[in-house]
This record gives C-alpha cells, structure tokens and sequence, in this order.
C-alpha cells in the first residue's frame, strides 16, 4: 500500500504525485486541496504516514494551536511522523543580543524587524518588505553583505530582487503584477472604506490589513511546541534539522533545502518532529 504524505498550508511549494495530498487555504493550483486547516481536515483517521507543515505553524493562532496538533494526531497512523519547521525564537533572540552587544547594530536591528514584523505590521509587507527593497536597489558593499546575511538567515533571494531593479523599468513590473492583483486591489478599497466608519485611534492601533496568513501570530522557541506536542499526544519529540529526519528518505529537496543545498527558510528555522505511538 503506498503511504500518503500530508501537506499541510503548501503554499506554492509541494511535491506534486499520488503520495502527497496538498492542503491550502488559498490553493495556487488546481490539485491542491483547498481547506481550512484551523477546523477538522478532510482526511480520514490513521490514513498518513505523514504530516508536514512548513511555515504555517506561527501563523495559527494560539487558542487554536491544540485544535490543529490534535487533528494532526487523529490523521497519522500509528507510529507516523509529523514534521513541523517553524521560526526559531530562541535562535533569533541569541543573534540579536550577540550582533548588538558587538555593536553590530545593522544586522541587529535587522533582526529585531524579524522578529517583530510580521507580528504587528499594519500593511502587506510591512518593514521587512521595506528593508528587502533597500538592500535590493543599491548596490554598494554595505548592502551587498545584508543582501547575503538575508539569504543566510531567511532564505529570501535579495540578488534576484537586485537584478530585477537593474534590468527592469519598474512601471513595467507594475504592469506584470495587475492581473493578478486587480480583484485584491478591490476588495481592499472596499474594506478601506468600511474602516472608515471606525474611530481613528482604533483603526491605527488595532486594524492590520495584512494578507491572510502574513502575520504571525506566536514566536515559539523548541521547548513550548515540545510541551504543546506532549499536550496532543505525540511522543518522541525531537529537534531535526533542514537535511536529517525521522521519515526514510524524505525529500529535503525541494521541501526544506534549495537547489543549491541552502535551507530554503534559512538558517533561522528549526525543524521539530514527533511520533504518534
């Protein structure tokens, strides 16, 4: 019998065959299952031998957190793994204090928007989109290096945004990306005007009009998902790493490492598994 793999929040990255069985709530194609993975999945019990999720975990909400590991429990066979890989607090709050206390202070505030961004960010992209662009449309020494530490600890590609300033008129860009945000554009200018309605400290201290699952909404470090993974069931718990797993022959590449080896999140991922007994 062939094994089943889950994808749970792909995105526009997954394997496509008849092994894995691609979740999203905004499928980017037509073979991935549409759903809302903060209700019951649309999979039968003890049906996969495994679940994975990448980057997906920070964005459920906290009161829901349980809600979704139990259904990843209810899904897996016994003895199946789940595979989460999520931002790092831990690790990201030890390179700020170490890039600030050797008075790094570019990297370190960079890593301070890391962290805190995409909590709180008010508009799609927030300021690391706005770092991302200023470290892509010049080209000097200083920006080449934060253009290599992004890549290093984020996996974001800043040379290609380099590139694309160099060689393309930027209306021009602007021209490409209409048709597939017209309907977005839309619908933001009527919820603009919904806002409207509400008192103007309210709106600019609570409302985000960030996109759907662009914000974060917890910073874990490995032991509060090691404690919410016990809370669910699971056993076997263990920090792995972007190229090693409990799964035989896992496909790292293209899930967890990029063509050239390189985690595809960055280095300030980590990847935390676990066995239903």
């Amino acid at each position: 019998m062939t094994e089943k793999f889950i994808n749970l929040g792909c995105g526009s990255l997954f394997i496509e065959n008849s092994q894995w069985i691609n979740l999203d709530f905004n499928p980017s194609k037509k073979t991935i299952q549409k759903a809302n993975l903060l209700e019951s999945l649309p999979l039968k019990d003890n049906s996969a031998s495994v679940v994975y999720s990448s980057h997906f975990f920070e964005h459920i909400p906290r009161s829901f957190i349980q809600d979704f590991l139990k259904e990843c429990f209810r899904v897996l066979k016994p003895n199946g793994v789940l595979r989460l890989v999520l931002p790092d607090f831990e690790k990201m709050a030890r390179s700020y204090l170490e890039y600030r206390e050797n008075e790094n202070h570019i990297k370190a505030d960079f890593v301070v928007v890391e962290i805190i961004d995409q909590c709180v960010r008010r508009k799609s992209g927030g300021q690391l989109s706005h770092l991302y662009k200023k470290f892509s449309e010049k080209t000097n020494l200083e920006n080449k290096e934060m253009i290599n530490f992004v890549r290093e600890r984020t996996g974001e590609n800043l040379h290609k945004r380099a590139s694309s300033y160099a060689t393309k008129n930027k209306m021009i860009q602007k021209i490409y990306k209409i048709p597939n945000v017209l309907i977005s554009r839309l619908q933001r200018v009527w919820i603009n005007l919904w806002l409207l309605g509400l008192p103007s400290a309210f709106r600019k201290q609570n409302i985000s009009l960030a996109q759907i699952g662009e914000l974060h909404q917890w910073l874990w470090d490995f032991y509060q998902v090691r404690t919410e993974l016990k809370a669910a069931g699971f056993n076997g718990i263990i920090k792995s790493t972007a190229n090693t797993s409990l799964v035989h022959d896992f496909p790292f590449y293209p899930l967890d490492l990029d063509a050239d080896g390189l985690p595809r999140k960055g280095n300030q991922s980590m990847f935390v598994e676990a066995y239903k007994s």
